[in-house]
C-alpha cells in the first residue's frame, strides 16, 4: 500500500526552512518540491514575458534565491542519493540506466540554460535591464518549458518506480540524506 501524505505540509513560503517531518517521507518531499519549482518555473516564465513589471525586481530575486539555493540541492539529492539508490535497487527490465542517461543530459542542459539565466536575473533583480534582454526573455522562456517537462516526466516515470522498488530502509536514509544536506538533524 502506498503512503500519501497532505500536500500542504510539505509547501513552504520561500522563507521557511523545511521541517524534520518532511524528510520522513522523503518521496513526498520531492514531489512537493517538483510543485515548488512549477511555480518558481512558471514566475520565470511570466518575468520573461513581463521584464518591465513593477514586480519584475521582486520576481528576479525570488527566481534568484530558489535558483541558487533550493534547485541545487534538489539536483543534489537527486544525483547524489535517490539515482544511485534506484540504480541499486531497480531491476533489467526497468530499464533504469537508460531512464538515468536520460536524466542525467537534462540536468547536464538544464546547466546551459541556468548559466544564461543568472546573470540577467541578478540585474534585474537589482533594478538594472539586461544588456541583451531578449536573449534573456529567450532563455528565461526556454528554460521554464524545459523544466517544467522534465518535472512532469520525473513524476510520472522515476517517482512511480521509486515507489516501487525503494523499501523503508532506503527511504529513512534517502530523507536523512537530504535533511543532512539541509542542515537539519534527524537523530
Amino acid at each position: 500500500m502506498i503512503m500519501y501524505v497532505a500536500q500542504e505540509q510539505f509547501d513552504y513560503p520561500e522563507t521557511d526552512a523545511p521541517e524534520a517531518i518532511d524528510f520522513a517521507y522523503p518521496i513526498e518531499f520531492m514531489l512537493a518540491d517538483h510543485d515548488h519549482q512549477r511555480v518558481q518555473f512558471a514566475l520565470l516564465e511570466r518575468l520573461a514575458d513581463h521584464p518591465d513589471a513593477k514586480d519584475a525586481r521582486t520576481n528576479a530575486t525570488e527566481i534568484l534565491a530558489f535558483l541558487e539555493t533550493k534547485l541545487p540541492l534538489h539536483v543534489q539529492d537527486e544525483e547524489r542519493d535517490f539515482f544511485p539508490l534506484l540504480r541499486r535497487r531497480c531491476e533489467a527490465d526497468d530499464e533504469f540506466e537508460v531512464l538515468l542517461d536520460l536524466l542525467q543530459n537534462e540536468h547536464a542542459v538544464n546547466q546551459e540554460y541556468y548559466r544564461n539565466v543568472l546573470a540577467p536575473l541578478r540585474m534585474i533583480a537589482t533594478g538594472n535591464k539586461p544588456p541583451d534582454l531578449e536573449a534573456f526573455c529567450h532563455w528565461a522562456r526556454a528554460f521554464s518549458i524545459f523544466e517544467r517537462r522534465h518535472l512532469a516526466w520525473e513524476n510520472g516515470t522515476i517517482i512511480p518506480l521509486a515507489r516501487k522498488r525503494l523499501n523503508a530502509e532506503d527511504l529513512r536514509g534517502l530523507g536523512r540524506n537530504m535533511a543532512e544536506r539541509r542542515g537539519i538533524n534527524l537523530d
